[in-house]
């Protein structure tokens, strides 16, 4: 099963950085924590976003040495594809 993210919440209000997503709102209404999500999609859970012409974005975790784990959008052709520009809740 797949897992559309609809809107963010952002640690930092004026970040403008993924690593700064603290919760995800799903299109169902559920609000995972960020650390939710790393696990979810390290265990094989798919998550994704669209845009407004309806391209599908994949979500990955990135694991850096030293810091904490956080989501972003898989590489694609698009720079306008990414979390951020998804609404606020």
């Amino acid at each position: 099963m797949a897992y559309q993210i609809t809107h963010i919440r952002l640690s930092d209000s004026y970040s403008s950085s993924t690593e700064s997503i603290s919760h995800v709102k799903l299109s169902g209404g559920t609000v995972e924590t960020k650390q939710q999500v790393v696990r979810y999609i390290d265990q094989g859970m798919d998550y994704y976003y669209t845009q407004a012409g309806g391209s599908r974005a994949s979500v990955e975790t990135v694991h850096p040495t030293g810091r904490e784990p956080y989501i972003r959008t898989k590489a694609n052709t698009s720079v306008k594809d990414n979390l951020l520009s998804l609404p606020r809740f």
